[in-house]
């Protein structure tokens, strides 16, 4: 009998302070630098129609200066002078500011993330300078055809929604972000309850805790509001097709799927694995290899509280758009009833492998640990998550694709050189 493999994970800890910050951490005894990552349960999808931007904005903002270090510059110099790095991102549930220092440099690195939090002056001046920057943010983004064809397919996805506007706003709906406004949302969201605050490294649990509830003191919580819930009644496939004049094609193709909490998107990872994840996967065999339509075709999941979605990306050459379609659709089809048992073996070795390698740097850690704190309250350990991978059947893998992928849930966008999406109506089905 072949022995199971010892991973050697160490454990994850958590603490709950009075107030409702939570800290997480875990050792990582020969690691030389230690990331610290600031989780706060906040993003798009939480903006209403007169805040879209704000969390995006408000991210940006936090770097311009606190009561204890006014200029931008010196707070990034306080990590980049001992070789760091410091940054930040806002999605649509969640912003995360984090930095990755050597091990010895934890303190400083803490207690400047936690005085961002707490003490950012929201100067008005600021404010003016850095809403220009943002505006210059998305010009540059929304030249690339690769987020075009995102926005459009998110908009497809989750209609007259948030999770279907632009994470970073417009340059109208940031114009009218006020300081007042954006100070309210900030006291309503960045709250201790609704923050967590991830270490990796080679540090011990409880001399974090001790440093983290010095600097964290007298600071209070209140209540902050919920997410518009997302209602799925699509019941006919969707076609967009954005009109520019470039060299390629880039087609999205994306299927409402499950929520982030679901045990069934493990049979969806897997399923993604060998439809479009690697250079031995099916589409990338059948587009590139065999047919040589495209030089990069990959699928991949995305999870929110509430719900999900499957999606597929591709470049091809305009003239070879509809047969191009066609065979992802034809692949897609093919999921429903020929995957077999070496492919599934294949595929759960190469998510088990991921995972691993990917757990060995202190920043991925952080982050596997503070976004599942901060998204579902509890975190499964690397070790557990390995054991319900591979656990998840042939028979599990077959049913969600024959649940999910379905005529009526299909939603094609397109962006290139077309005017017209007829023809890709005509063939849009399994």
């Amino acid at each position: 009998m072949a022995c199971q493999p010892n991973h050697n994970l160490q454990p994850i800890h958590k603490t709950t302070f009075a107030n409702g910050l939570r800290i997480v951490s875990s050792n990582m005894p020969h690691s030389h630098s230690v990331t610290i990552a600031v989780f706060v349960g906040v993003g798009s999808r939480y903006e209403s129609e007169d805040q879209i931007g704000i969390s995006h904005f408000l991210e940006h903002l936090l770097f311009k200066g606190t009561t204890n270090i006014p200029s931008p510059a010196d707070i990034s110099a306080t990590i980049e002078d001992v070789g760091g790095s410091l940054n930040a991102g806002t999605e649509e549930e969640l912003t995360t500011y984090w930095c990755k220092v050597p091990k010895h440099h934890f303190k400083i690195s803490i207690d400047l993330l936690l005085d961002m939090l707490r003490n950012s002056l929201f100067q008005s001046s600021s404010i003016a300078k850095e809403r220009t920057v943002v505006i210059e943010e998305l010009n540059m983004i929304h030249d690339y055809p690769s987020y075009q064809i995102e926005s459009l397919l998110d908009d497809m996805l989750w209609p007259n929604h948030p999770l279907g506007r632009d994470i970073g706003g417009t340059t109208d709906s940031l114009s009218k972000l006020s300081r007042p406004k954006i100070v309210d949302f900030f006291e309503e969201y960045y709250i201790p309850s609704n923050i967590v605050i991830s270490v990796a490294g080679d540090l011990d649990h409880e001399n974090i805790i001790d440093h983290i509830m010095d600097k964290s003191k007298n600071w209070a919580n209140i209540d902050n509001k919920s997410y518009l819930p997302f209602n799925d009644n699509q019941s006919q496939p969707r076609t967009r097709v954005s009109y520019r004049k470039t060299e390629q094609a880039n087609i999205s193709l994306g299927i409402p799927s499950v929520p982030y909490n679901s045990q069934r998107k493990y049979a969806l990872d897997l399923l993604s694995v060998l439809l479009g994840e690697g250079m031995s996967s099916r589409l990338f065999v059948e587009m590139r290899e065999n047919k040589g339509l495209a030089y990069d075709v990959h699928s991949s999941t995305s999870y929110f509280l509430d719900c999900g979605a499957f999606i597929i990306n591709a470049g091809v050459e305009p003239k070879n758009l509809y047969d191009s379609v066609q065979i992802i659709l034809d692949q897609i089809g093919q999921l429903k009833h020929d995957v077999t048992e070496t492919e599934i073996n294949k595929a759960r070795r190469t998510l088990i492998g991921r995972l691993l390698i990917h757990l060995e740097d202190t920043s991925s850690l952080a982050f596997y640990m503070g976004t599942q704190e901060i998204l579902q309250g509890v975190i499964t350990s690397p070790n557990t998550l390995i054991d319900t991978i591979s656990k998840v059947t042939l028979e599990e893998v077959r049913r969600i694709a024959a649940d999910l992928f379905v005529s009526s849930k299909l939603n094609l966008g397109v962006v290139g050189p077309f005017r017209g999406k007829r023809r890709l109506e005509n063939i849009l089905h399994l």
